[in-house]
């Protein structure tokens, strides 16, 4: 046994003048001392001796564990000055220039929100905002949402209770709170969009529990559903770059009457040479949203005299106008955070 211990504390001393770091330090431990180690082992063939053999051969294990156990600190205080010595001999060139991050691009949503807001603004409209935690009256009541409506249901709304458990809160489903907001706190004429972020329980290729609207609202004397026209026709023709018709499809919304789908002519028609358009499906059309003057309703909700002032307002997706931009499949694309979608943006 003996000569067995002595050749395992030979193989240890060759092998540590070939460790090179930490981590290959530890491993020699373990292989030595470890519980499954060859000091280890040989610790156990005592029980097989005599009590005078025992004792003797127990010494010399104490005494070759603590000379191999010495030869590890040793040599890991060795592998520390080393490294201490290389860092201090490090040089770092102080006069060349640091490397610039790289930069980051902007969101498409974000491009397409700043590019709605700039067309609007040149056309003379002010940016309004508001909350996203809605009271259910400036998000519903006051925008002629009667309490049996769909939209207020649980499915398709996120309540929110205050810290007194009441449930007169809500995560705004739409932008148009912002239009009794703005009328509340404005007298006529008012000129306004509102961009923001709203909430639904929905979840699809299309759809997303969490996207962004803007609404327009114009509240002035003799405003008509031609003034409306007009104003997406200019808009159009600013945001896209060339004149586009405009049709509006009679529907409901209970705070517009009349109301109207908004459609405007596909602009990317003919860009595929022959092929069929696929952005419209070769339709010709392009639906944007919602439109029409405003209900009567709301204006007494707001304290707008009906007889004397007439509005329009319309509101479409900000996410759907940034994947007509940039021919993008899934809404979801654009929450999922991928770095390889995100850098294929201008900006």
């Amino acid at each position: 046994m003996l000569v067995r211990l002595q050749a395992e504390q030979e193989r240890l001393l060759a092998a540590l003048a070939e460790v090179a770091d930490e981590d290959a330090l530890y491993q020699l431990q373990v292989a030595y001392l470890g519980k499954k180690g060859s000091i280890t082992a040989l610790s156990k063939e005592l029980g097989r001796v005599s009590p005078d053999e025992r004792k003797r051969l127990g010494a010399e294990l104490n005494r070759a564990k603590a000379a191999i156990t010495e030869a590890l600190e040793g040599r890991r205080e060795a592998l520390l000055a080393e490294a201490r010595a290389r860092d201090l001999a490090r040089v770092e060139d102080l006069t060349m220039p640091p490397r610039r991050p790289p930069f980051g691009t902007l969101h498409p949503l974000t491009i397409a929100r700043r590019a709605l807001i700039q067309t609007f603004r040149r056309m003379g409209f002010d940016v309004a905002e508001g909350p996203h935690v809605e009271h259910a009256n400036y998000n519903f009541d006051a925008l002629n949402f009667q309490p049996d409506h769909p939209a207020r249901d649980m499915q398709d709304t996120f309540g929110v209770r205050d810290r007194r458990g009441a449930g007169d809160l809500v995560l705004r489903t739409h932008t148009s709170p912002v239009q009794i907001r703005a009328m509340l706190q404005r007298t006529p004429p008012v000129r306004i969009i509102a961009p923001g972020t709203v909430f639904r329980c929905d979840d699809d290729a299309t759809h997303s529990p969490m996207f962004h609207q803007i609404e327009g609202l114009y509240v002035d004397r003799g405003v008509t559903m031609a003034d409306l026209k007009a104003t997406m026709i200019q808009f159009t023709a600013a945001f896209f770059g060339r004149a586009l018709d405009i049709r509006l499809r009679p529907s409901y919304f209970p705070f517009v009457e009349p109301g109207a789908e908004l459609d405007m002519q596909c602009p990317f028609c003919g860009r595929a040479r022959g092929q069929t358009c696929s952005v419209c499906k070769g339709a010709g059309w392009i639906e944007l949203g919602g439109s029409g003057m405003v209900h009567p309703a709301v204006f007494e909700a707001v304290g707008v005299d009906p007889e004397v002032y007439t509005g329009w307002a319309f509101g479409f997706g900000i996410d759907r106008m940034a994947m007509l931009m940039y021919q993008i499949p899934d809404l979801r694309q654009m929450f999922d955070g991928d770095i390889r979608f995100l850098q294929s943006f201008p900006g």
